[in-house]
This record gives C-alpha cells, structure tokens and sequence, in this order.
C-alpha cells in the first residue's frame, strides 16, 4: 500500500514544530523538494561508515540506531514521527556514526546538502532551529541516558481470553483524553467496520496515540498490531496462573532481536487490594523492560500508568542524611498537596528508608507517622558506632525494624516501582537494588561506616549508598521518565561541646551496657556523618542540571544526633517545601500544566 506522502496539515504541522515558525511555502518547499522514501521493518535507512550526507525528517513510523562493532550489536536508541536522522553528518561531512533502520513500516523524507543550503538562504532561521534539536539531543543523550520518544502506537495483549480488559481500556482513554493526547483505540473489529482503509492507514491518519487491543482470540490481529507496535503492553490479572501463555509462545514475544519493542507488563488487581505478594513470579522466562501495578477503580494508579506508557513520568529522588531523613515525609506531604504524583521513587541511605516506607504505607501519612515514631522509639540511634562489636548491635536493631515494617514485601511488590543505592566496597561501585525483600535493600543502602556494620550478601560488602551517591539520580533514567524531582538535605549542625565533660571511652562502655546511663560522642559522629557525605555533596552541584526540579531543606537548627524532635523535622520538610513551591514560576510547575 502507499503511504501518503501529499503535503497537508499533518505534515505542515509536523515541520513547522521541527523547524519552528516558518511561512507555509517554505515548509511545503522542503517537504516537495525532498525525496520521500518508504521502509518497511527491518529495512535499513544506512549503514555505520556509510559517507553520504543527508538529512532525514521521520514523517510516520519508528526508526532506530545502532551501533555495530566486534561485540555485537548495541541499542542506541528509536527516533520517532517528526525527528531528524544523520544530521550530525550533513554539518561535518564525516561518515555515519551509527545504522539506522527501521523497526515497523515507516515513511522518511530525505534533503539532500544542496536543498539543505538553498532553504537556508531563503530562510536562515531554518539552520538554527535544527541546530538547536541537535544540542538538545545531544544534551538529551548525555544527561538523561537515552531517553526516547514517546510511542505512538501502543499495543495491549490481554494474556488470559476470560479476563474483561474492556474497562481498563475505557479507563486508559479517558486519562489520555485529559492528556490530551487523543487516543484512539482499535481492536479486532477495526479493520471489518472500516474496509476501504487499512490498518496502517487508520494508525497513521490519526494525529494522537493509538491503543490497539488483542488477545489470543485472533492470531492474524495480534501478528498485525505487533508489526506496527511501538510499545507492548503485556496486561493480565495478577492473581491468574504466571506461567508463560500460547500467544507469548506463538508470537515469540521475548526472542531478542534488534527490532525488539519494548515491552510492560500490566498486573492488574481488585479494588483495595493489600499490598501485592510474589510479584516475581510473573518475571520468569519473561524479559521484560518494565511492570506495573494497578487496581481496579484507582483513579492515581490509572493516571500513573498513563504517564508511564507516554513518557510522561514523574521521578521522585530523595538525598540521604542521617536522622534528618524525617524531613523528607514532610516534603513529600507538601508536594502531594501541590498536586504532584510520583510514578517512580528513588533513594540513598535515609532517603531510601523513608521513600520506600512512604511508597510502602501508599502514602497514607497516618501510616509514614506511625513509621516515623517507631523508628525512634527503637533507638537505634547513630551514635553505637564508638567499638566495632558494639556497632552490630546497632545493624541488628536496623534489621529487626524494617523486617518488622515492611515484613517479607519485596520492592517489586509495592505499587509505585522504587529502587534505593548502596556502595558495594568489593567491587567499588554503586550497587542499585530494585528487587528483594524491601527491609535487606534498605538496611544495605542504610549502613553508615562506623555507626553501623556493613551488609554482606554472597561475599559482596555493602555499606550506606550515601557515600558513592547521596542523591541516586542516574538510576531514574532508566525509566519512561519526563520529569524528575530530587530533594536534598542539608545543613548539619553539630553539637555544642563542652570538651571538659566529655566521657571517657571506659564510661562510654560501661554507658552502653546500663540501662539509664547512655554516653554519646557527638564530635566523632558528626564528623564522620559530614565527612561521609562530603564528595557526594559536590556531585550534587552537578545533577541539579539533570532534573527537573531540585530544592534543599535547610535543617541547620536541627541536631544529627537527637531524633526525639521527628515531628519538628517532619514540619520543617514540609513548610520549607511548600514556600519553595508557592515561589516556583508557574511555568516550571509542570504538573499544573498536565492536570
């Protein structure tokens, strides 16, 4: 079938948001002066070492670039509906750095260097609008580590014939709808009501997102919808059998190959639901990039789904710092009630302590309080560092509380995915955990040299992810995320001393075995708590460019070594986050753009 290649408003539109506001002859002569080229999956556009020149615009379809060495093939990302292709090489006349190909039929218009040249001596803007995409790009691919476009055509593959999905879709639209992304949704049906076009031709005439619906009912529908698929949305009721289904088998879902979509899977439960158990089962002989939770009637877990399957994530980072970390569930309550929701957590140290427990608690405050006040009722206070021996008991009381908060519940188990870092000493690396039972990661994230022992698990030492990165930022790009928010705790203040009372180590020992006699060393734990966190802290000056929104709570007046006053702290994480808020310009308050 051709594909339509006459200039109209879609692609009068599509030009002008890549090349900005040019008058419409100018547009239409690019468009009519290029070569428009069809692919079909698999085709390439251009080899890696190729010399030629010229610039490609994506005008339908999905492409992808490689890069093809003696080790193989590696990914580097799909440009979508409305990129350029090889402009790199157009500005420096060297040969192509990567392959391009295309992973479902696609549409290309090809400008050659001379046609480049003659539009941008009638219209110089034209050269500086496309100059900008590429440092964008650029910058793009350094900082946020292969973030892509948002996919147009999603595909939902019901994993069980008897399970009604037909509400969730509904659900979808209409969240997409408030997106205004413009869903529609095709189903096994589409093709019979509409002879006289293909389904090709209904995807590609259509300006929003196309959620198309299969299941194991119609084989031949499901082979169509994945060939033109740029996600795939593997949905099945999570209670239901995890082994692998015939149409996963038939269609050979997670063969690798380098035209491989990227691929969810959608767990879907009851209304009111506890908190999920085993979710790991579901990942057995399946390889997949991402899962998600989502119950019934949810409202947030529907609009966080959404975001997710579009690109439009929101990220939540949160720093560590000792006994401050309470600050974090007040910032947290005041960012909620500005109206922003979390699609993704992460967190080092206290950060993940608190973070995790408040994606635990689903952010019921009542829950993260009670959290908040058992931890210091616990006394497993930051000062049992002074001897080695005695510092165990301070891990074991670590570990005996998180396992008896968050139980055998396992960070793929939570609702909203959540991740925490710690610092693997064996290998000198930063160890990222977003799998296995929540209250082991945390403990390994939580582990602060001298203060509490480090974590060993199959020879590997880990110790408090503060110490190699206080604000674990990178990790979140992993994710379909657009916006990221990270929030920094800072302002130490150490303790008045009065150097001629402090206790001696023999007081401090037997101070440690009585029951109303308790000696801290506030110098020492001060000290080390700053020092510790004292490289990361010059990371930080570096990845308040990799976000979105980055904001310190000033906590100077409050003591590292006193937890007593948590709902102090918690208070002033909330206060200094809502002033910060109410200061923002509107235009950087991007989920009041999206509401």
């Amino acid at each position: 079938m051709e594909m339509k290649n006459k200039f109209d408003d879609h692609y009068r539109e599509l030009l002008s948001n890549l090349f900005g506001e040019m008058e419409e002859s100018s547009l239409k002569q690019i468009f009519e002066g290029g070569k428009k080229t069809e692919l079909d999956t698999g085709q390439y556009l251009f080899r890696q070492g190729d010399a030629e020149n010229d610039l490609y615009v994506v005008l339908s379809g999905r492409l992808r670039a490689i890069n093809e060495d003696k080790n193989g093939v590696t990914i580097l990302g799909d440009i979508a509906e409305g990129e350029p292709v090889g402009e790199l090489a157009l500005f420096t006349d060297e040969p192509r750095m990567a392959a391009v190909l295309a992973i479902r039929k696609s549409l290309v218009l090809k400008i050659s260097k001379s046609e480049f040249h003659a539009v941008v001596a009638k219209n110089p803007q034209f050269a500086s609008a496309l100059t900008k995409f590429v440092i964008n790009r650029m910058r793009r691919n350094v900082l946020e580590q292969k973030v892509e476009a948002a996919p147009k055509n999603i595909v939902f593959i019901q994993l069980q014939e008897d399970y009604d999905l037909g509400p969730w879709i509904n659900e979808i639209k209409n969240n997409l709808d408030s997106l205004f992304l413009q869903p529609q949704v095709l189903d096994r049906s589409s093709k019979k009501s509409d002879s006289s076009a293909t389904v090709l031709e209904l995807l590609e005439s259509h300006k929003g997102v196309n959620l198309l619906v299969c299941s194991g009912q119609d084989s031949e529908w499901t082979k169509q919808c994945l060939l033109y698929a740029d996600l795939i949305i593997l949905a099945s009721d999570f209670n239901a059998e995890a082994n692998l289904y015939d149409l996963e088998k038939d269609h050979k879902l997670y063969e690798n190959n380098i035209l491989n979509r990227k691929k969810y899977l959608l767990l879907l439960h009851p209304e009111d639901s506890p908190v999920p158990e085993n979710t790991s089962r579901w990942f057995k002989n399946r390889n997949i990039n991402l899962h998600i939770h989502a119950r019934k009637n949810n409202i947030t877990d529907m609009r966080r789904l959404c975001r997710i399957i579009t690109n439009q994530a929101v990220g939540l980072v949160l720093g560590g710092s000792g006994a401050k970390g309470y600050a974090h569930t007040g910032a947290v309550k005041a960012l909620l009630n500005s109206g922003v929701e979390f699609d993704f957590v992460g967190g080092s140290s206290a950060g993940a302590l608190y973070g995790i427990g408040m994606t635990f608690a689903d952010f019921d405050f009542d829950k993260i309080n009670h959290i908040c006040e058992e931890s210091t009722s616990e006394e497993f206070g930051i000062n049992d560092f002074f001897l080695t021996f005695l510092s165990k008991n301070s891990g074991q009381k670590i570990g005996e509380f998180s396992h008896k908060i968050f139980g055998e519940t396992n960070l793929e188990d939570l609702w909203i995915t959540s991740y925490c870092v710690s610092t693997d000493m064996t290998n000198n690396e930063v160890k990222i955990h977003n799998t296995g039972l929540v209250w082991q990661q945390i403990q390994e994230s939580f582990s602060s040299p001298g203060i509490f022992p480090p974590v060993v698990v199959e020879d590997q030492v880990y110790v408090d992810g503060g110490l190699s990165e206080n604000i674990p930022i990178d990790p979140m790009y992993r994710y379909p995320i657009k916006h990221i928010i990270a929030v920094s705790l800072t302002g130490s203040e150490p303790e008045k001393i009065d150097l001629n009372h402090l206790p001696s180590v023999w007081d401090q020992i037997k101070g440690k075995f009585k029951k109303k006699t308790r000696y801290d060393n506030p110098v020492a734990t001060t000290v080390m708590l700053n020092s510790m966190t004292f490289n990361p802290r010059q990371r930080e000056e570096i990845n308040k460019s990799k976000v979105s929104l980055y904001f310190e709570i000033n906590l100077r007046a409050v003591s590292l070594l006193n937890d007593a006053n948590w709902k102090r702290v918690v208070k002033k994480g909330h206060d200094q986050t809502r002033s910060y808020l109410e200061e923002l310009p509107v235009e950087e308050k991007f989920w009041i753009k999206n509401s």
